[in-house]
């Protein structure tokens, strides 16, 4: 059996179809990457807006410090994205930072004694869409379930403050840019934050619906194939990073052509359905149980050196109910595994040798 993984640690942006493992950070680089040209765009329209200007308006100082800040945290960003690990909650911390630099600019300008800018403002109400969108692009639930409350919830804290302290409402004159204040345009506003930010959580749960069905075996709920392989890259590039022993077991039931062959097709299948569950109830929940194909499961052990691996497997065999006993075989990353090919490979020969000896277990 010969297995080949590729993997890919370039910390350049390449094309799309080299890096479907890796489209968290990469997309997040994307994206990132449209952040920065949005500030500085925006930071280079308002200091050209300012050249006929005797002085600044609060508003102004208040945006340049908000867009200073939004930039200097996109290059720190794009810098970290480039040469350290992706940890997938650092979407989450992204989206926090750009609520919350939006927000603080509408409360600044609010505190400036311009509330009126804070309420009828649309370049910087426009930015809480590009948060929206990019947490859509994202597909993460709980990034977007984040978004679908503090987009709406940060607006009306906004419009409250500006109501509530400076009387934003009771504005006599207009201000010759913005306007006045009306409240069915700042009702309008949060309605429409809170259906477009409803409609994309709702997307990303369908979204997340539909990769769990496409990563799970149909019959036994066990993990497939295609995700086994993808999370075996993920966890032996963090093991060699942080140096922690890694081991995979290969599973096979003996016996089970002969019990189909006697009891048929729809009873086999009752078999494994009861094996993939005995065998995720009898591990950790950081390990991962995968249905491999036909009577083959395989379970991978993250932070398991091999005698521990040798004791979960002894574990496993007695968990399995009758009429059908595993064959387990062992295989643990170390100076000669470096590659899931390599650790498929020992793992496969050292099943095939407990099954030729009958001794249940073995270990390479």
């Amino acid at each position: 059996m010969t297995i080949t993984l590729d993997t890919d640690s370039s910390p350049r942006l390449l094309p799309v179809g080299k890096h479907v493992r890796r489209r968290g950070k990469d997309l997040e680089r994307f994206l990132n990457l449209w952040r920065l040209a949005l500030v500085a765009s925006m930071t280079v329209a308002m200091l050209l807006g300012r050249l006929g200007r005797a002085r600044a308006m609060p508003e102004d100082v208040a945006a340049e410090i908000v867009l200073g800040c939004l930039l200097l945290f996109g290059l720190a960003l794009q810098f970290y994205l480039a040469w350290f690990p992706w940890d997938s909650r650092l979407s989450l911390w992204v989206v926090v930072v750009d609520v919350l630099a939006v927000t603080a600019f509408l409360i600044g300008c609010v505190a400036a004694d311009r509330a009126i800018v804070a309420t009828n403002s649309q370049v910087f109400f426009f930015l809480y869409f590009f948060v929206v969108v990019s947490a859509g692009l994202r597909g993460d639930p709980m990034v977007s379930r984040t978004v679908a409350w503090s987009v709406p919830a940060g607006y009306v804290c906004v419009v409250l403050v500006a109501v509530a302290w400076r009387n934003v409402n009771a504005l006599t004159q207009p201000d010759p840019v913005y306007g006045g204040f009306r409240w069915e345009l700042q009702l309008a506003r949060v309605i429409i934050l809170a259906v477009v930010t409803f409609i994309i959580s709702y997307n990303v749960g369908l979204g997340a619906s539909d990769r769990t069905e496409a990563r799970t075996d149909p019959l036994t709920g066990a993990y497939n194939r295609r995700f086994l392989e993808e999370f075996l890259n993920r966890e032996m590039a963090r093991s060699r990073r942080s140096q922690q022993p890694l081991s995979l077991l290969m599973l096979d039931l003996d016996g089970f052509k002969a019990f189909n062959d006697e009891h048929g097709h729809l009873a086999g299948d009752e078999v494994l359905v009861s094996v993939a569950q005995s065998l995720r109830g009898a591990v950790r929940t950081s390990d991962v149980v995968a249905r491999y194909g036909g009577d083959e499961f395989v379970v991978v052990l993250p932070n398991t050196p091999a005698e521990a691996a040798r004791r979960v497997a002894r574990e496993l065999r007695r968990a399995v109910p009758p009429p059908v006993q595993l064959s387990v075989g062992i295989g643990c990353m170390g100076d000669g595994l470096q590659s899931p090919g390599q650790l498929f490979a020992t793992a496969d020969a050292a099943l095939m040798r407990a099954k030729q000896t009958g001794s249940g277990v073995s270990l390479e």
